[in-house]
């Protein structure tokens, strides 16, 4: 692979998960050189995925009581607050469309940033459109211009968009990252998207398993 590695970053504003793969690809991309495409989607906007009815209740809550302590080791361990919404699934429609503004006027980043931010470091609610212009304020981009940016029917085709590469490329959740063909889904598969990284690129890197080799 000649040239700077390219991460896609396909997320979702709704999703803790994908806060923690933002910080942790912040962390990829200054190890390795590797430039972060951010690609914005709605996760209530993909197909649900498919749930075994036989699954009895006792589990499912005994699952979902260790997600809950899960996201909260792995944002101790990158030294962030997370502070989960409520409702916990809220549909990101309008702060994503804000996402694909703040990627025309290459803000995208810092949009992208400050949402998780506000989302799960200070518990606001971004389903509504004023909190989409209230990011667009704090980043610096001209209020009228960003407001008709969200508006556009454009925009919102080019969230679907994102979604439908998502899957059509065999993805099925947030966050997915992308090195060329190769999928890597949730925050947790970092290390192994680092390692396919210096990989790709020829650079020293020892995994787990081949020290003192």
């Amino acid at each position: 692979m000649s040239g700077r590695p390219l991460i896609e970053f396909f997320y979702c504003a709704s999703c803790p998960s994908s806060y923690l793969a933002c910080v942790r690809l912040r962390e990829v991309s200054i190890r390795t050189g590797a430039t972060i495409a951010f690609r914005p989607v709605v996760a209530a906007w993909l197909p649900a995925a498919d749930r075994p009815d036989g699954v009895a209740g006792t589990t499912r809550d005994a699952a979902a009581r260790y997600a809950l302590k899960d996201l909260g080791d792995w944002a101790r361990f990158c030294g962030i607050t997370l502070v989960l919404p409520q409702p916990p699934a809220f549909d990101a429609g309008w702060v994503q469309r804000g996402a694909i503004v703040a990627s025309d006027a290459r803000r995208i980043r810092a949009y992208a940033e400050a949402a998780f931010e506000a989302c799960f470091g200070a518990g606001q609610d971004l389903s509504v459109r004023e909190a989409a212009l209230a990011l667009a304020v704090h980043c610096g981009l001209e209020a009228g211009t960003f407001a008709a940016g969200i508006d556009s029917a454009d925009t919102r085709a080019a969230v679907l968009h994102n979604g439908d590469e998502l899957l059509r490329r065999g993805g099925f959740a947030t966050p997915t990252m992308f090195l060329g063909t190769d999928m890597f889904v949730g925050h947790e598969r970092m290390p192994l998207l680092e390692w396919a990284v210096m990989r790709s690129s020829d650079q020293p890197f020892i995994a787990p398993g081949e020290h003192g080799r």
